[in-house]
């Protein structure tokens, strides 16, 4: 799995890594080369190209990687492929979907038999989403059972614990 962005940073902050390689990495990232695992090992490739990648995206290079060696010959390599690798970023949809709206509706069903009397309870979710890069709203419609629902529930609340610990462990640094 490729580091994240601050995973990647630390590693190169720390790295001593030739200039050589770093503009062969970065070649590769806007060309279709697949021969990187000659150039560098996995760690470092994946390193160099997050943080590029997130240059490319904010149009510079994150203070985060210091002063060294390692940062001024990123800055120098990623001066030579801003262009290009704009130009691919570009065609990339950075956007998420935009939720405008949601409805919910509760149903109670009741089935009757000879032996018993079965009643049980639907929640029909209808999400109003306008796709990013689109204009028209789509609906999302899920139907849950109460068991369904209650395990949906649940994980957005553990989404949301997770969210919270993330904050908290950025907030502090």
């Amino acid at each position: 799995m490729a580091p994240t962005l601050a995973e990647a940073e630390k590693f190169l902050r720390n790295s001593k890594i030739d200039k050589i390689v770093l503009e062969k990495l970065a070649e590769i990232l806007v060309t279709t080369m697949d021969d990187w695992n000659l150039i560098a090992d996995q760690k470092v490739a994946e390193s160099v190209w997050v943080v590029l990648t997130e240059a490319g995206r904010s149009g510079n290079l994150s203070e985060n990687l210091g002063d060294g060696d390692v940062a001024k010959q990123l800055k120098s390599v990623f001066e030579k492929i801003r262009l290009r690798l704009q130009a691919q970023l570009g065609t990339i949809q950075w956007k998420n979907d935009e939720l405008v709206d949601y409805d919910v509706t509760i149903s109670k069903n009741n089935k009757s038999s000879l032996h018993a009397d079965h009643t049980f309870q639907r929640v029909v979710l209808t999400l109003k989403v306008i796709p990013a890069g689109k204009m028209d709203v789509e609906a999302l419609v899920v139907d849950f059972d109460e068991a369904q629902l209650n395990d949906f529930i649940w994980k957005l609340l553990e989404a949301k614990a997770m969210m919270d610990r993330i904050q908290k462990r950025v907030e502090s640094r």
